[in-house]
């Protein structure tokens, strides 16, 4: 296929193709001897884009027969293009129709006749279509040999791919691991979670060369798993150890970095929902305050940042293999086997929680009775190949202590400091009643995280009558992000970094009965600053001076 570019703009496509999906970039090139300020570029595809792309925004049009005509507006960052340079934006789509596994994206992948067209002039303001997806129904818990029968209805289990390039090689080349709970299966990596690939074995190796050890294979790491009792089998058969010890070193470099006496079970998940979700300045500066002393600078003069958030991305039980191969029953302190620690590093299904179970919704309640000291010298055992139950890379150097400061230049640098603006959130407005088949109630609750926060949305029919349809409509400066549960969410771009949402019930969210309530909820990204944890409120969630409104 060859687009048809008019003048004045080249337009280039490429990206990475993953199970069930893709990731397209796509370069705008400025041929004109001008700068310009606003472009856009229209083409019909097959496949199904994410409503959130990066560096622009996105209208969508159904044209039938399995086709879409998308047209991406340059938009922030990406709206400017300087006379002979270009930009690259890009999306997420689900594949339409299949185009493997695994490879590049290419135009001839992503287009459908007839061709594209792009025009670089200025566009007018378009609202941004999100067309709902609908939330498959998850199988019965018995259908899928799960521990318990507990599973995440409502939620969108679209496979997102590997952020790592074609250069690492999948855990699952060395065998998949199936039926063993919901959750191993490949279509359950959502939220920003990745597959496991041979990426974390550099994370790793770079978090020995660290603390002064000499880089290893994974048949090493593998070989070390079996001996320590941290494996089903107390054999390997094929491929185990190569899988084993992807796995593990994975799992060492996801936590072996935390300072001893600063471990705590909940930087685990703000740090892999961070990485995952978040942007990855944030990553570095949790890295600073948890982690070994300048293991951050080591991890940006080794070029190894990316490596290392992208190894935080992936999903543990990718595959199968944390309970086909790394079920381990070592004992630890009489309350908790190896498998109950290995948990810590899976999280729930709004991330804000570790330690999660194979239902992601419970807690792996053995784990938080093993002492933090044990925990992470279990970790870091992992990363030295020594002992899990004793002390492990004690020779590291801890958190950088504060420098002591003479009284005449604390005042010096007192004089200095920066004066904080912050002004406290306005308190939550009283819930508005509205008139979606008679009275509803709508109140907001939820948690913040580093870097954006879990809204819960609490609609409750007041009137006599069962209600069928429902929505709400609400403007914030916050970006909604990735996946909803109980609601499609509607996003329309005003300006000014504001967004109106409409949240509209659905799948199991779509209908309340008389006098009973229904919570849903969705993921954001802060558009504005709301602090690292805490609860989530109204006057948070909402732009200032507006509220919250049924439809």
């Amino acid at each position: 296929m060859v687009a048809l570019n008019p003048p004045g703009l080249a337009v280039d496509i490429a990206g990475d193709i993953w199970w069930g999906g893709f990731t397209a970039e796509i370069t705008i090139t400025n041929t004109t001897g001008r700068d310009l300020d606003g472009w856009s570029y229209t083409f019909d595809s097959s496949h199904k884009l994410d409503s959130a792309p990066w560096g622009a925004q996105l209208v969508a049009e159904s044209l039938g027969d399995g086709l879409t005509r998308y047209t991406l507006l340059g938009s922030t960052w990406g709206a400017v293009v300087p006379a002979g340079g270009s930009v690259t934006v890009g999306f997420n789509g689900q594949q339409g129709i299949a185009i493997g596994q695994s490879g590049l994206l290419s135009a001839d992948l992503l287009l459908a006749e007839p061709v594209v067209t792009a025009a670089a002039e200025e566009p007018e303001a378009a609202e941004v279509v999100v067309s709902p997806v609908p939330v498959p129904v998850p199988e019965p818990a018995e259908s899928m040999g799960m521990e318990h029968g507990h599973v995440g209805e409502g939620h969108d289990h679209a496979m997102h791919g590997s952020s790592s390039s074609g250069e690492y090689t999948d855990i699952t080349s060395w065998g998949t691991f199936h039926g063993s709970n919901h959750n191993s299966e490949h279509n359950e990596l959502v939220g920003g979670r990745t597959a496991i690939t041979t990426e974390a074995l550099v994370a790793y190796n770079g978090l020995r060369a660290f603390a002064g050890l000499e880089a290893v294979g994974i048949e090493d790491v593998g070989e070390w798993a079996f001996s320590r009792g941290l494996t089903n089998n107390s054999q390997a058969w094929g491929n185990d150890i190569q899988g084993v010890g992807l796995w593990y070193a994975m799992q060492g470099a996801k936590v072996g970095w935390i300072a001893d006496e600063l471990y705590d079970p909940q930087i685990l998940a703000d740090i892999q929902r961070t990485a995952r979700l978040g942007d990855p300045v944030d990553v570095m500066a949790m890295v600073e305050e948890y982690g070994h002393g300048g293991f951050a600078d080591y991890l940006r003069q080794s070029s190894l940042e990316e490596v290392f958030i992208n190894t935080l991305k992936m999903e543990p039980h990718y595959g199968g293999w944390m309970h086909g191969r790394t079920h381990g029953f070592l004992e630890l302190e009489g309350v908790a086997i190896a498998h109950d620690i290995n948990h810590l590093t899976v999280l729930g299904w709004d991330q804000s929680q570790p330690f999660m179970n194979d239902t992601f919704d419970w807690p792996q309640w053995p784990a938080l009775d093993v002492s933090d000291e044990t925990v992470i010298n279990y970790y870091q055992g992992i990363v030295s190949l020594g002992d899990p139950l004793s002390a492990n890379l004690e020779s590291l150097p801890g958190p950088q202590s504060a420098p002591v400061v003479a009284p005449e230049a604390a005042v010096e640098m007192a004089s200095l400091q920066p004066v904080s603006t912050a002004v406290d959130p306005e308190p939550p407005v009283d819930p508005i009643i509205g008139s979606s088949g008679g009275g509803v109630d709508v109140a907001v609750s939820g948690d913040l995280w580093w870097g954006g926060f879990t809204a819960e949305i609490t609609v409750t029919n007041e009137s006599q009558q069962r209600i069928d349809e429902w929505a709400v409509s609400f403007t914030s400066a916050h970006r909604f992000y990735g996946e909803a549960w109980g609601v499609d969410v509607v996003t329309e771009a005003l300006g000014e970094d504001l967004y109106r949402y409409e949240l509209i019930g659905s799948d199991w969210g779509r209908s309340i009965n008389a006098g009973q309530s229904m919570t849903v909820g969705f993921n954001a990204l802060s558009g504005e600053e709301l602090g690292r944890r805490g609860e989530l409120t109204e006057g948070l969630l909402l732009a200032e001076g507006t509220s919250i409104n049924p439809l």
